[in-house]
């Protein structure tokens, strides 16, 4: 679809070359031939928008002088050998898949509008493979041990019966390593970790969620290292147990309800209304419904409170006085996790919450105290002995939606080794793109005179 009326001339954009030395090597074995024509060579190329764009060349054809083949012609910058569209093409073709992650029929149709280009959806994923050829897996591991941090964040993603498993580093903000296996299994999660061993990586903290596979393998592969659990799912869990306490309530007061006797048929007037709402104040069906439009309030941290908000939340405790005992709660959990407290103390605050008789008695809570056992509670706060450990492992969160958000425009992509191409596309080319990467020498790119980068280090 054309907004505009294309600017400047619309006539076919021309580039000449020539190359027709009298002799010329054997592309294969660089014995030298001599030439005995010259031909004309028109390639498709990528010149100013809303212009078709060629490569017209003259190249000599020459005698090969060797058993290589009997004729071949001089090469041309920038074209492949025999090919009909140049490297420019590909690169445009490589960066609209890998960079803007846009499906193939898209990609014919920007080629069509910018640059006047009719290619095959064949001819786009050649592109595709031929942009996996360029990249140097050993580089970008080169660059993952000289920049790593020593935290490691290990997560899963699934897609189509299959499971990705990522390791990031939060630190250095770039993805250490994947592995695509067809179950997230006990053997599969040894073989990726062992793997990270093998390539050098020195691991002192590795941030995951509440999952068994690391229970035992994480000391298995790095003898010292420190298991941080994720403390997002750790209060996403107690919440859901807080949340199903406030629905309880919420239920035992609609079924109250329901008792007494059946009001008369049909809508009271708006004037009746306000007479019962004057006499009685909200019904029990109005205040369950109160409870359950309000019930965030009860897990909502105090300092993102508004004032409506706590006028409703009084109103939630005037209602139910039971739902003071999940607020204080709630946020007695919450200050477990602060970052300005030492270890002892967090654990000076969980034993008050575990022997809180109050809590104890209540179902819903005493459920909320066996997520704070004891040796899982010093995985919770491992964070706290370190200076600037994350608490959580959204940075390989963030990485599994990335891939989300790669796979969402290519259906049709679901054999093993175009998924792994994929991956390592955008991995590379992420890498081109960092920070700490040097195209000069591929490791780390800092003032000479500079200090290397600090690793996490114990806290004081």
């Amino acid at each position: 679809m054309d907004y505009i009326e294309a600017i400047g001339s619309e006539a076919d954009f021309i580039e000449r070359r020539v190359n027709h030395p009298r002799l010329a090597r054997c592309p294969t074995c660089q014995i030298k031939g001599r030439r005995v024509r010259i031909r004309s060579r028109r390639i498709h190329h990528v010149g100013p928008p809303g212009r078709k764009s060629w490569l017209v060349a003259e190249v000599g054809v020459y005698k090969a002088a060797c058993n290589c083949c009997q004729y071949f012609q001089a090469p041309l910058d920038g074209v492949p050998t025999k090919g009909r569209y140049s490297y420019g093409v590909r690169n445009v073709i490589a960066n609209a898949l890998i960079r803007d992650r846009m499906p193939y029929h898209l990609v014919q149709h920007r080629l069509a509008e910018d640059y006047r280009l009719r290619v095959s959806v064949g001819f786009i994923h050649a592109c595709f493979e031929w942009a996996h050829q360029q990249i140097d897996t050993e580089a970008y591991w080169q660059f993952v041990v000289a920049n790593f941090s020593g935290v490691l964040c290990v997560d899963e993603v699934h897609d189509s019966g299959r499971t990705v498993l990522m390791a990031t580093d939060p630190l250095g903000d770039f993805t250490v390593a994947f592995r695509l296996v067809k179950k997230n299994d006990q053997a599969h999660m040894d073989g990726f970790l062992s793997i990270l061993k093998a390539r050098g990586l020195e691991v002192e903290v590795v941030i995951t969620d509440g999952s068994p596979l690391y229970k035992d393998s994480l000391q298995h592969h790095w003898a010292g290292v420190e298991h941080q659990l994720c403390i997002f799912h750790v209060i996403k869990e107690v919440n859901n147990l807080i949340l199903d306490g406030v629905r309880a309530v919420k239920n035992h007061l609609r079924r109250q309800g329901n008792k007494g006797p059946k009001r008369k048929p049909g809508r009271p007037s708006r004037a009746a209304q306000r007479q019962r709402h004057y006499r009685q104040g909200k019904t029990k069906h109005e205040q369950a419904t109160f409870i359950w439009d309000h019930q965030y309030l009860i897990v909502k941290k105090a300092d993102q409170l508004t004032d409506e908000d706590y006028t409703h939340l009084a109103l939630l405790v005037e209602i139910a006085p039971e739902l003071a005992l999940l607020r204080r709660f709630t946020q007695q959990f919450y200050r477990l996790f602060e970052q300005r407290i030492t270890p002892q103390q967090a654990r000076t605050r969980r034993t008050r919450m575990v022997n809180n008789l109050d809590y104890q008695a209540h179902p819903q809570l005493a459920k909320a105290l066996k997520k704070l056992a004891k040796e899982r509670f010093e995985k919770m706060i491992v964070f706290l002995g370190w200076d600037g450990v994350d608490r959580t492992n959204n940075h390989v969160e963030r990485t599994n939606r990335a891939f989300r958000m790669l796979q969402k425009t290519r259906y049709k992509r679901r054999k093993v080794h175009t998924l792994k191409q994929a991956l390592e596309l955008d991995l590379y080319a992420r890498m081109l793109r960092h920070p700490l990467y040097d195209s000069a020498t591929g490791k780390k790119a800092r003032p000479e005179n500079a200090a290397p980068t600090q690793r996490w280090k114990k806290a004081a």
